[in-house]
């Protein structure tokens, strides 16, 4: 561990008590309707003397430290207060739930009794099954760290599943139809140039009709511009999250964009012309 981060973990020790960690949340578009369904959670830092920092400044040390659960609680426990606040917003046309996701960690989600706690958090707070989202990471998913008993456990307990950060999936995707899980996320690395290059465009979609076939809801995350957003939605992505809907928000900015949406359209008369070489 190097000195800047063996720094950080006497303050990180006090940091999921003492209201310094901070959680924003990034809206989660529906690509067909503009609406948005659903928010990010993500977590930031008040350092006492280095100011906000991002995961990618002090999870390292965290997890090194043997911190990660804690903190994974922390946010957790934000989360499904700010879903309670969800509460008085309109319902969505066609039963579309609002939903909140959160990353766990396999340290986090591996204690013997996450799924008990987490449940008893779903249950006291009387939120609605699905409500809570959590996402695990394909590489977890890829080694056998998460059981298919332990998918079940969660499910049962009232919490959505999705697959982070997806780069490969030829080797486990099939396996998950009939599983809990309802969504997967498709990297940034993917979703980078799509509307402006051919190759990367076939894959998009080749992994968008593969998740289809088992059941699985698309998320492109990282979608940037105009052009990567109307041809995810002509190769029949779901959802997306990035920069060309929003960054990620304060909890109370991100109530508003619940309500009024993120100023996305269906680019239903637009047509991205066939790329050639």
């Amino acid at each position: 561990m190097s000195s800047a981060t063996v720094d950080l973990v006497p303050a990180l020790r006090h940091a999921a008590d003492d209201g310094t960690l901070l959680v924003h949340l990034q809206p989660e578009i529906d690509l067909a309707s503009g609406t948005v369904v659903g928010m990010e959670a993500l977590v930031r830092w008040e350092h006492p003397a280095r100011g906000l920092l991002w995961p990618s400044e002090f999870l390292d040390a965290a997890d090194e430290a043997g911190l990660l659960p804690e903190i994974g609680w922390s946010v957790i426990r934000r989360c499904v207060e700010e879903l309670c606040g969800w509460a008085s917003l309109a319902p969505l046309p066609d039963g579309v739930r609002r939903q909140l996701w959160v990353n766990v960690s396999v340290s986090q989600v591996l204690e013997t009794d996450f799924v008990d706690r987490l449940a008893a958090l779903v249950r006291d707070a009387g939120l609605p099954p699905g409500a809570l989202g959590l996402e695990v990471t394909e590489a977890a998913l890829a080694t056998g760290s998460y059981a298919p008993r332990l998918f079940a456990d969660l499910h049962d307990a009232g919490v959505a599943l999705a697959v982070d950060d997806v780069t490969a999936w030829y080797g486990w995707l099939s396996t998950l139809r009939g599983s809990p899980i309802e969504a997967v996320k498709l990297d940034r690395a993917f979703v980078r140039g799509v509307g402006s290059d051919v190759d990367g465009d076939t894959v998009v979609s080749s992994f968008i009709d593969l998740a289809h076939n088992q059941g699985l809801r698309v998320v492109a995350e990282g979608v940037e511009s105009w052009a990567e957003g109307a041809r995810l939605c002509e190769l029949g992505c779901d959802r997306g999250l990035g920069y060309l809907f929003s960054g990620p928000q304060r909890p109370e900015h991100a109530r508003m964009m619940l309500v009024h949406g993120a100023g996305w359209t269906h680019p239903t008369t637009i047509r991205i012309p066939p790329q050639t070489r």
